[in-house]
């Protein structure tokens, strides 16, 4: 049995351990609710990407607005490319490797259209490890993980709005 000097001593370290390490929480999107609601205008080929970014606008509790006319901030959203590299190759000249690339542009523009901050590109990577003798496994994989890039993408996509919506309440 542990004495209470020795079991606070314990908890302390371990206090102190957990402490240090470094962790830290990103916390949520904040964007001020002067700059609200925002509008998110995309094309035909970004809807996944668009319908993503708003899912993480509703998840940091910014408003989205459903018409152009009422919001306050326009956030321009496009996918700009889907690409597939490879990366290593098998005894049979396979794709024993390969990685997937998902870039999307984004651009802030004020009700009237005139451009706040923008246009700037992000990229989204993810190497995948192949098995070429399953094609539809490989075909399942990367409809999967594309999607996890796209979840991803919207994410840092609303780090960026919320970045230049800092940008904008700190200007005179």
């Amino acid at each position: 049995m542990l004495t209470k000097l020795t079991r606070f001593s314990f908890i302390a370290a371990a206090c102190l351990i957990l402490a240090g390490c470094g962790f830290a929480l990103r916390g949520d999107s904040s964007i001020d609710a002067t700059l609200q609601p925002i509008y998110v205008a995309s094309d035909r080929e970004s809807q996944e990407l668009s319908s993503s970014l708003k899912r993480q606008f509703a998840i940091n509790d910014v408003a989205v607005s459903k018409r152009r006319k009422d919001a306050k901030l326009i956030v321009i959203v496009k996918l700009l490319d889907e690409e597939k590299r490879s990366v290593a190759l098998d005894r049979e000249a396979r794709d024993a490797e390969y990685a997937l690339f998902e870039s999307a542009s984004i651009e802030l523009q004020s009700p009237d259209g005139t451009n706040l901050r923008g246009p700037h590109t992000l990229q989204q990577r993810r190497l995948i490890v192949n098995d070429p003798d399953n094609p539809v496994g490989e075909e399942t994989e990367s409809t999967i993980v594309r999607a996890e890039m796209r979840e991803q993408l919207s994410i840092r996509l609303a780090r960026q709005v919320e970045f230049w919506s800092h940008q904008l309440q700190d200007q005179p």
